[in-house]
């Protein structure tokens, strides 16, 4: 060592058998960060390469400072963000087109298959007349006419456009009408009860002080409907069928007495010949019944006193 030099200027030397620890490390030498290189074409590097980047959303929670995290997305582009407004303007455009469009707009409704009711009524009833016609509902106007019209059955619409309405129905046939209290309702053969849409005067009428029996709480009893059919032909011409609720079927005979046939039309030729010569023998007695009951074959009775 060369004792001329200061203190502070001597240089240290290793002992030797000794080594540098730092020239020993395992830690990897560091590392120059990498060069971006430019082409005509574009750019190249590792950034590149990278995906693009997420949002990411937190909502809050009704508990104070507490939040979920959503799963991010990707962050979009503005140029999609104009694509997207540009296609939601134009639908409202087109929108707001067949909206305000006459050409669109439901005029007056074809419907075929009416008898009774007309046209009109039909579409009071409907009320799709200067509505666009993207907005009907078949299905609705099904429901509305059935609601309206129960004596309507096969009911069929069609939406064709530019803006046509389409319907085809058929109307119930009445085969009695039931009069109860001054209310009147026109049944069919399968028991529908329907308002009637005239007079109906060549329909048979039914005089009951209550509703007529029903099944399911919606249909006049079948039963009903073929008694009343089977006795037409047996009761005096022009006089009306009365119900009664606890003897059915009869009719006001015009010599002064009621005569009842029960519910149900089994064997109702034979009770007519019962009841003619319960008639005959009450005649020869010189006998004026309030009541005559031929209900039961078997049992037959009379009444004096209604």
């Amino acid at each position: 060592m060369d004792r001329s030099l200061p203190a502070d200027l001597r240089t240290y030397q290793q002992p030797a058998g000794r080594q540098d620890p730092r020239r020993s490390s395992s830690v990897p030498a560091r590392r120059d960060p990498p060069v971006i290189s430019r082409t005509g074409i574009g750019v190249s590097s590792a950034a590149a390469e990278r995906p693009a980047p997420r949002r990411r959303v937190d909502v809050p929670l009704s508990a104070p400072g507490a939040e979920i995290r959503l799963p991010a997305v990707p962050a979009v582009g503005n140029k999609w963000r104009l694509l997207s407004g540009m296609i939601t303007a134009a639908l409202l455009l087109a929108m707001v087109f067949l909206l305000s469009s006459d050409a669109f707009r439901v005029g007056q409704v074809e419907v075929s298959g009416i008898q009774r009711l007309n046209q009109v009524e039909i579409s009071r009833a409907i009320a799709v007349t200067g509505k666009p016609v993207f907005l009907i509902n078949p299905d609705q106007i099904i429901r509305d006419l059935q609601l309206t019209f129960p004596g309507l059955s096969d009911i069929e619409v069609k939406v064709n456009w530019p803006a046509r309405v389409e319907i085809t129905l058929q109307e119930r046939a009445p085969v009695l009408a039931w009069n109860w209290d001054g209310h009147v309702r026109w049944v069919d053969q399968k028991g529908v009860a329907f308002e009637p849409h005239d007079a109906g005067g060549d329909i048979l009428q039914v005089k009951s002080s209550m509703l007529p029996p029903t099944v399911e709480n919606r249909f006049v009893d079948p039963r009903i409907v073929n008694t009343v059919q089977a006795l037409s032909g047996l009761a005096p011409e022009g006089v009306p069928m009365i119900f009664d609720e606890e003897h059915g079927l009869g009719w006001k005979d015009p010599r002064g007495w009621q005569v009842y046939f029960g519910f149900n039309d089994d064997d109702a030729a034979m009770k007519l010949v019962v009841y003619q010569a319960v008639v005959d023998y009450l005649q020869e007695k010189g006998i004026t019944p309030a009541v005559i009951n031929v209900e039961y074959l078997e049992a037959p009775y009379f009444r004096m006193e209604p």
